[in-house]
């Protein structure tokens, strides 16, 4: 049961009964999701040729060109999952998932996409290391029924350059990393 009490002459909605901890639990929850995505929109809009599309429970960001690949960050009960291309998982730790995901749109990451027979079936996520190499994180790939035929792989790599907005002087200044 709700209860609308007035102290010092502001309302606050005051959760009463055997649900109010599931009821402020549910909230802090939804305060911390709507944080994380409001900080992957930042770092989004602080990046040039970016198409961001915002709904209720994430964002997508489209590919930077046809080498690009779709990146999608959502938030549903504490889980933080995101999706490129077709390349996913989901995450517990908020901290992780923003990182991957603004490593993404900095280049830092990319998908190695495997293809057999001119059919997509598994994408590898990669990172680049500090020393200039590609490590593998992850795959996520379809079940194949048709193991034999032509076996390629190609590699998907955003590629948003950072904002640049000019100074009060009219020179250029770097505004976003």
């Amino acid at each position: 049961m709700a209860t609308l009490n007035s102290v010092n002459g502001t309302n606050q909605l005051r959760v009463v009964g055997r649900n109010s901890s599931n009821y402020e639990r549910r909230f802090m929850l939804a305060k911390q999701e709507d944080a994380f995505l409001k900080d992957i929109e930042s770092s989004v809009r602080c990046r040039t040729g970016t198409l961001l599309v915002r709904h209720p429970t994430g964002l997508t960001v489209n590919a930077s060109g046809p080498l690009g690949f779709r990146m999608s960050a959502t938030v549903e009960d504490g889980r933080y999952a995101l999706y490129f291309d077709e390349w996913f998982e989901e995450f517990e730790c908020e901290e992780i998932a923003r990182e991957i995901f603004e490593a993404a749109l900095r280049g830092e990451v990319r998908l190695k996409v495997d293809i057999l027979s001119g059919r997509r079936w598994r994408w590898t996520l990669e990172r680049l290391d500090a020393n200039g190499n590609w490590r593998s994180e992850g795959s996520v790939g379809h079940v194949l029924w048709r193991f034999w035929g032509r076996q390629t792989s190609i590699h998907l790599r955003n590629e948003f350059p950072p904002l640049v907005l000019p100074d009060a002087d009219g020179a250029e200044e770097q505004r976003a990393n």
